[in-house]
């Protein structure tokens, strides 16, 4: 139940609940199922979870991540260094995916996990939409809330954002993550509010980059 064993912010995930997520299924751009291990089964991988794809604080955020992660930055740096994967996680419909990588040319993949299961194991959990809107935030956060509605519509109008597939969860909250290799979990933090993500210069750092 996981309104009796919700983690705290910092928490890192139990094994049995890293053991329950890598067994869970994830869907890419073009519908296809994998398991979320599969991500971190060989190698360290950093796994952004988002909100709902409409989300203009995550938009934000997001541009914050495009202004800090090249895919340079991801590859080993010499023979025998260890090459780190970046993902990012949204909870709405698959067919949203590549417009939204096309916004913000994000040259990593996107999944998403519809159902919440993951965000659900990982302890990740729900807020109102509205109600923390003034609340702290990481720092990324570049517009108020009838700016960022605007930001969004135009983003979506420039792309053609299929506006009749859903976004996901307007209540679900995200979090960092670093996994790997194997059921390991080196870094972990769940929002709080929602615009509660840690700053991506912190989860670099945390990574190693």
């Amino acid at each position: 139940d996981r309104s009796h064993s919700t983690p705290a912010e910092w928490d890192a995930p139990t094994p049995a609940q890293l053991y329950h997520a890598a067994e869970l299924q994830i869907t890419g751009e073009d519908g296809t199922r994998i398991t979320f291990g599969s991500l971190f089964e060989n190698q360290r991988t950093i796994v952004i979870f988002i909100r709902h794809f409409w989300c203009p604080l995550c938009q934000d955020y997001m541009s914050s991540v495009k202004s800090y992660v090249r895919a340079e930055m991801l590859h080993a740096a010499s023979p025998g260094s260890e090459e780190i994967q970046f993902v990012v996680i949204s909870n709405g419909a698959y067919g949203m995916i590549a417009k939204y990588r096309q916004i913000f040319g994000l040259p990593f993949q996107v999944y998403t996990d519809p159902t919440l299961a993951i965000y659900s194991t990982l302890g990740m959990g729900q807020k109102g939409d509205a109600s923390d809107i003034a609340s702290r935030d990481g720092g990324y956060v570049k517009h108020g809330l009838m700016g960022g509605i605007a930001m969004v519509v135009v983003r979506a109008i420039k792309v053609g954002m299929p506006v009749w597939e859903k976004g996901g969860d307007i209540g679900q909250l995200g979090g960092e993550f670093i996994f790997g290799p194997g059921l390991t979990c080196s870094y972990a933090h769940r929002m709080q509010t929602t615009k509660g993500h840690a700053p991506i210069q912190d989860v670099l750092q945390a990574a190693g980059i």
